[in-house]
């Protein structure tokens, strides 16, 4: 059932068996996976069915490292997550290699292979309205001949995301959650602090607010973290103990390892055929070589596990683009937001208010291409491409130092706001150049055309577009070992003996692929391990 929590009594103390706190992607589909189990569950939403302007607002902090303009724009709380983002979602699975420590990149290696969360892999397809969980262009039944693939050498790999439906699961899933009998979803009820035991070995209460001033008090046998990458570190490490450690956070790892996906434009491909048929690389076409049931789909290419190995790099994936008018990239930076996003982007300069000029300069010229687009639809392009634009993404490497702390202001609760410390390194720099150099090489290698590269030789600059995306990681990190890791290979806080994490914010390491996928496996995983506790 669905409950407003601003009717729940100031001073009220709910018991349950589990507490999640957070209803996004990982938070509703944990809890699904309880519905009708005979455990009573509580599921926590700060926000309520709709955007909230007072609500958004807890999400306020200050930006304190490398300018991160999707610091806020990235989140949206209320029920679903930012979930309720998505228009379409491109999902793929990591790479073997993601998972295995690998030489040149600090800190990797997570505490089981890929193979073993196969099985939770396929069961996030369905709850994602997904196709097949196969990603090699092997693993779709494809027709001989049918995918042009001119990408075979020794340094490149092709690969496939698939685009999920647009699944806001706040909206997606109401109805389910809503007519369970064991389940109790609290709308408007925020999370504010954890108790725990004198020795901190066991989380004893949840303290709960409500806008503006309620407060009341959950009790659990087991509690789940999964508010984010960002506030999953906050609220560690705001349950503070009477020496001011937050919990888990004994050897100073709550909030460090703080990643993002690193997009930038890469530079365009001037074609030695300018006739080629690239529909299925710019996914223009992907559906027309469907033949196993998914919505759509579209090759990438990114480095081969050969070479990462051999020359000791992060990972780093490229797309093929349909031509765009540059108005329209400006546009598409702009549409998601919401005008308090615009002006919290104004904040880090005048890229958006350039953004923002450049389409209303355009605007006519803007319309006539969103016609032909519309016109066109999933026809071959109406003219040869002399050249056509890439679209890049690069793994970060973990780095303690990137980090969310907790900053000087406070909120309406009277808690401390966060504060985001983010930072790269050369490291980061050189997988950025060396990946964009090894692309060139196999391009003109294959005769498939010329790079015009617009990544800097010099390893010590970096693309002028640069920037972090929205997939928040790695701030409660997944070791076997405590000094390592906040997180054990469960997902429980190493020493708290009823308290786990669910989310990216576990991640080892990034890898370049979207995290939802992953992100819902590890919570079904999860669901599993709670349910054999519980039993």
């Amino acid at each position: 059932m669905l409950i407003d929590a601003r009717s729940v009594p100031t001073g009220t103390v709910l018991e349950t068996e589990v507490c999640i706190l957070g209803g996004g992607a990982a938070g509703i589909s944990l809890a699904r996976e309880f519905t009708n189990s005979g455990f009573r569950v509580i599921l926590l939403e700060s926000g309520g069915a709709k955007m909230e302007q007072a609500t958004q607002d807890l999400y306020a902090g200050s930006d304190i490292g490398r300018p991160y303009e999707k610091f806020r724009a990235s989140r949206l709380r209320y029920f679903g997550g930012t979930t309720n983002h998505w228009g379409r979602v491109w999902c793929d699975m990591p790479h073997a290699l993601d998972f295995e420590a690998r030489e040149g990149v600090p800190y990797s290696g997570w505490p089981f292979s890929l193979s073993y969360l196969e099985p939770w892999y396929a069961r996030a397809h369905s709850v994602l309205r997904l196709g097949p969980s196969g990603y090699a262009l092997a693993d779709w039944g494809l027709e001989p001949g049918v995918i042009p693939e001119p990408f075979r050498g020794p340094h490149l790999a092709c690969r496939v995301l698939q685009q999920a439906a647009a699944t806001r699961f706040g909206r997606h899933y109401k109805r389910e959650l809503q007519k369970s009998k064991n389940l109790s979803v609290y709308l408007h009820a925020n999370g504010l602090r954890f108790d725990a035991s004198e020795d901190c070995g066991a989380v004893r209460q949840l303290h709960v607010g409500v806008l503006p001033d309620g407060r009341f008090t959950i009790r659990a046998r087991i509690y789940v973290l999964s508010a984010g990458g960002i506030e999953n570190a906050r609220l560690l490490l705001l349950s503070e103990n009477d020496a001011g450690v937050g919990l888990g956070n004994e050897h100073d790892l709550v909030g460090r390892f703080f990643m993002l996906h690193l997009e930038y434009s890469g530079g365009f491909l001037d074609l030695a055929d300018p006739y080629a048929d690239l529909t299925f690389q710019t996914g223009e076409q992907g559906a027309k070589y469907n033949r196993s049931g998914a919505r759509r789909f579209v090759s990438y290419i990114s480095l081969s596990d050969e070479t990462r190995r051999e020359r000791k790099l992060p990972n780093v994936r490229w797309r093929f683009q349909y031509p765009r008018l540059p108005e329209m990239d400006a546009l598409s930076r702009l549409v998601p937001l919401k005008w308090s996003d615009l002006k919290e982007r104004a904040d880090h300069g005048a890229e958006t208010l350039r953004d923002l000029g450049q389409v209303l300069r355009t605007f006519p010229g803007l319309a006539r291409y969103t016609a032909r687009r519309i016109f066109y639809g999933r026809n071959k392009p109406p003219a040869p491409m002399a050249s056509i634009p890439l679209k890049c993404t690069a793994e970060q490497m973990p780095h303690p130092d990137s980090r969310v702390r907790l900053g000087d202001d406070l909120d309406v609760f009277g808690l401390r706001k966060v504060a985001v410390d983010w930072r790269l390194t050369a490291e980061d720099r050189r997988g950025v150049a060396t990946g964009n150099r090894l692309l060139e090489e196999e391009l003109c290698r294959a005769g498939f055309g010329r790079l015009r590269s617009t990544v800097p030789d010099d390893e010590r600059e970096w693309p002028s577009d640069m920037r972090g995306d929205q997939h928040h990681m790695g701030t409660t990190r997944m070791h076997r070992d405590p000094s390592l890791g906040v997180v054990d290979e469960n997902c429980r806080v190493h020493g708290v003996a009823n308290l786990y994490v669910a989310g990216s914010s576990v991640f080892p390491t990034g890898g370049t692929f979207n995290p939802t996928l992953t992100i819902i496996a590890l919570a079904l995983r999860l669901a599993d391990h709670v349910k054999e506790r519980l039993s």
